[in-house]
């Protein structure tokens, strides 16, 4: 059985690097560096869900989510923040706050993905 397809779009090269190491074995991860090249790679590749960070250079993550999502009603997106609350993320899915539970995130693109 294919493995979800997760799109991370992430600023921090480390971070993003990281996240891409830790879902590698359940996930089939691609990942982008900032929002317009992650949306280039959703158009590509169509993942069943885009974890975004909200501050990327350019186009803030709600902003991706609302793409994302004119695109691909269906697609789910999970906007990563520091900060407790985000206005404007109504297009989102879930939204976590840093720093991230490995297990938690998982537990909860799993969930997301249930079918995918």
């Amino acid at each position: 059985m294919d493995k979800p397809k997760v799109l991370v779009i992430e600023d921090d090269l480390d971070s993003r690097e990281l996240l891409a190491e830790l879902l590698s074995d359940e996930f089939d991860i691609q990942t982008a560096a900032d929002g317009e090249a992650g949306l280039s790679r959703f158009r590509e590749g169509a993942p069943d869900v885009v974890l975004t960070d909200e501050s990327l250079p350019g186009m803030p993550g709600t902003a991706v989510a609302r793409e994302v999502k004119a695109l691909s009603p269906h697609a789910r997106v999970v906007l990563v923040s520091g900060f407790g609350e985000v206005d404007d993320s109504d297009a989102c899915d879930a939204v976590l706050k840093k720093p991230l539970e490995p297990d938690r995130l998982s537990a909860l693109l799993h969930a997301l993905t249930d079918g995918a």
